[in-house]
C-alpha cells in the first residue's frame, strides 16, 4: 500500500510542508515530451485557479507537427516495449511508484498550486497514484509473463498469452490530475501498449512531473509520450487518428 501522511501530526506535517515549498521554488514548465524529448513553442501561463492572479506555472502546448511525430514515434517503439515482457515491465511501474513517494512533496504541491486541492487531498491523490502503479505492475506480472497453459479435456496443448495492442491514446481530467492520470498511462503500459498522455488542459504541470518520473524509472521516452494542450486541437487529432489502437477517457461535460 502507497506511504501515507498523519497530517495531523506537527511532527510529519511541518517537515512536509517545508519539503513541499522547497520543491515548488523551481516554476515548472511543462513542455511536450516528443520521443522523450522537450519540445519548443510559445510558452503560456497556468494560473493557480484558487487566484488567478497567482502563477502555478507554464506550458507550452503541442503543436501538430509535435502530435504526428509523437504518435509515429510510439508506434515504432510498441513492439519492443510489448517484447519486453510482463515481469520486466513491472519492474518499471514498480521503481515509479517509489519515484512518486519520493517526489510527494512536488506532486501534492502542484496538485495545490495547479488544481485548487487542499493538501490532504493532494496527498490522497498521488498516493492513489502510487497504488495504481503497483496494482497495474502486479497485473503485469501475473498476466502478461508468458504463455499460460489451458485445460486439454481431449488431450491437446492449449495455451493463452496477453499481448498490447499497439498505441494507447490517455486523455485525462483536471480533477485527479496525479492519479486518474497516471491510472490510464500504467495500465496501458502494463498491458504492453505504448501511450500518448494528453492532460486535462487545466493540470498539465502535474502530468508533465508525473511523465518524468515515469521515464526516470526506465519506460522509454518513444513508449511513453506527452502532449499538453487544448482539448480539441490535442484530444481531437489523437481520436481521429487511425494510427491510434485504443483511447481511454474519463472527463466531464460542461454546460453553458
Amino acid at each position: 500500500n502507497s506511504r501515507g501522511l498523519l497530517l495531523s501530526d506537527p511532527a510529519q506535517v511541518q517537515p512536509f510542508l517545508a519539503a513541499l515549498q522547497r520543491a515548488l521554488a523551481a516554476a515548472v514548465v511543462a513542455r511536450p515530451l516528443v520521443g522523450g524529448d522537450p519540445q519548443d513553442g510559445r510558452i503560456e501561463t497556468v494560473a493557480d485557479p484558487a487566484d488567478t492572479r497567482r502563477q502555478a506555472g507554464k506550458v507550452v502546448h503541442a503543436s501538430a507537427g509535435q502530435v504526428q511525430r509523437a504518435v509515429a514515434g510510439a508506434r515504432q517503439a510498441q513492439p519492443a516495449w510489448d517484447a519486453l515482457g510482463g515481469r520486466a515491465r513491472a519492474e518499471i511501474l514498480e521503481r515509479a511508484a517509489d519515484l512518486f513517494e519520493r517526489d510527494m512533496p512536488l506532486l501534492v504541491g502542484l496538485c495545490v498550486k495547479e488544481a485548487g486541492k487542499t493538501v490532504a487531498n493532494g496527498v490522497g491523490d498521488v498516493r492513489e497514484a502510487v497504488d495504481f502503479l503497483r496494482y497495474y505492475a502486479t497485473i503485469a506480472r501475473a498476466d502478461f509473463a508468458g504463455p499460460r497453459l489451458l485445460p486439454g479435456p481431449t488431450g491437446e496443448r492449449n495455451e493463452i498469452s496477453l499481448h498490447g495492442r499497439g498505441v494507447f491514446a490517455c486523455i485525462s481530467p483536471w480533477n485527479f490530475p496525479v492519479a486518474i492520470f497516471t491510472g490510464q498511462v500504467a495500465a496501458a503500459l502494463a498491458a504492453g501498449n505504448a501511450a500518448i498522455a494528453k492532460p486535462a488542459e487545466q493540470t498539465p504541470l502535474t502530468a508533465f512531473t508525473a511523465v518524468r518520473l515515469l521515464h526516470e524509472a526506465g519506460v522509454p521516452g518513444a513508449v511513453l509520450q506527452f502532449l499538453p494542450g487544448a482539448g480539441p486541437a490535442i484530444g481531437g487529432a489523437l481520436v481521429n487518428d487511425p494510427a491510434i489502437d485504443g483511447i481511454v477517457f474519463t472527463g466531464s461535460t460542461e454546460v453553458a
